[in-house]
């Protein structure tokens, strides 16, 4: 049996594992980062802190960065970010609850009304920027 040369490196694995690898990482950054985005911390009675979008951009920077370095395709890194930003439109559209909130409310709850629009419209700034790094590691690793 043949060693790889130190400067081939193994394909990582097939479509079909880079498309799961995409749609876990959308539904679980879905998920779990609309679940904790808004958790907030106000510092008197007027000024929010709105830390939980912080920790949802990071895991889902995380989870796109990990679709598309683990599976060396950059576009299922992109299907994570995709997946993701369905997973939340379906939570904001389809039911009761008020885990996403209009901008409507924001005169009566500023705090998660913020907290929701940035996660909502904001979550394409940690994508962007986990593709570029991951286009990065990606072109590095081919060379």
């Amino acid at each position: 049996m043949h060693a790889l040369a130190p400067n081939k490196q193994k394909t990582l694995g097939s479509n079909l594992s880079a498309l799961w690898r995409g749609a876990v990482a959308a539904v679980a950054a879905g998920l779990f980062g609309t679940s904790i985005h808004a958790s907030i911390t106000y510092v008197g009675n007027d000024i929010p802190l709105v830390w939980g979008v912080g920790l949802a951009w990071l895991l889902l920077g995380v989870l796109v960065y990990w679709a598309a370095v683990s599976s060396s395709k950059l576009w299922a890194g992109a299907l994570g970010f995709i997946g993701c930003y369905v997973t939340v439109g379906l939570i904001s559209y389809v039911g009761n609850d008020q885990l996403i909130l209009g901008m409507q409310y924001y005169r009566f709850l500023p705090g998660p009304t913020l907290a929701s629009a940035l996660w909502m419209y904001g979550m394409v700034i940690p994508s962007v920027i986990a593709l570029l790094c991951a286009l990065r590691v990606l072109r590095k690793q081919r060379r």
